[in-house]
């Protein structure tokens, strides 16, 4: 007797959820570069389904930015813009100075040795594995701040954007050997939210920001990756 359509559609839909997050996966972590070609075709094969699966994962992603597609062509890996990395950049500026503020005034002591324990990651030079764990503690070392503050939508908007920004974090990491720095960084943090001093916290946050801003631009401008950026 073949399979119904009601219990075909939730298979369908979970092949779905597991290309879009293996596939969103590939994309931040560079395994897919920014510009290559996404072929329904070899991703179905790479991730064991059928093309249906890994079309709407690839609708997903557009929707994110993180993927476009062309007439005739298909998908592709988004490109990385100078633009896209500078403003975005700003946003978060905007968004964590804020959310640290609200840190500084509401963290408790167990928020507090939580994110200690997060700021301990380092990453080895030219490991990707160990890239992308560090980047996963990163992200959620900076979305535990924002948790702190009790603001919802902002901890909801920041994860969106920040996570977004992984593969800026991950390029930046192959560019040289920040991860002692980065773990300082976050340290001097902590500090600042212990001591509850907001201006501190603030000053903390635009810092780390702008330094990552700077580590990244200025290695990829000077032509210190093989990347498009149009």
């Amino acid at each position: 007797m073949p399979p119904s359509r009601t219990s075909a559609a939730p298979d369908r839909r979970t092949a779905a959820e597991s290309v879009y997050r293996a596939l969103k996966r590939d994309i931040l972590t560079l395994a897919h570069r920014p510009g290559a070609r996404l072929g329904e075709v070899e991703l179905a094969a790479r991730h064991g389904t059928s093309r249906v699966p890994v079309r709407e994962a690839c609708r997903r992603l557009q929707q994110e930015g993180l993927v476009t597609s062309e007439p005739w062509r298909g998908y592709f890996a988004a490109r990385l813009t100078v633009r896209e990395i500078r403003e975005s950049f700003d946003l978060r500026l905007v968004l964590e100075s804020h959310a640290v503020t609200l840190a500084a005034a509401r963290a408790r002591e167990e928020d507090l040795a939580r994110l200690e324990d997060l700021a301990s990651a380092e990453y080895v030079h030219r490991d990707f594995e160990s890239y992308a764990a560090f980047l996963d503690r990163n992200l959620e070392y900076h979305l535990a701040v924002a948790e702190i503050g009790g603001n919802a939508l902002l901890s909801r908007i920041l994860r969106d954007l920040v996570e977004g920004m992984q593969r800026y974090f991950f390029l930046g990491l192959d560019l040289g050997d920040f991860g002692r720095e980065m773990r300082e960084e976050h340290e001097r943090l902590n500090l600042a939210l212990r001591r509850r001093s907001r201006t501190g916290a603030v000053k903390c946050i635009r810092e780390q920001i702008e330094s990552s801003r700077r580590r990244i631009l200025d290695r990829l401008l000077a032509g210190g990756a093989d990347l498009p950026l149009t």
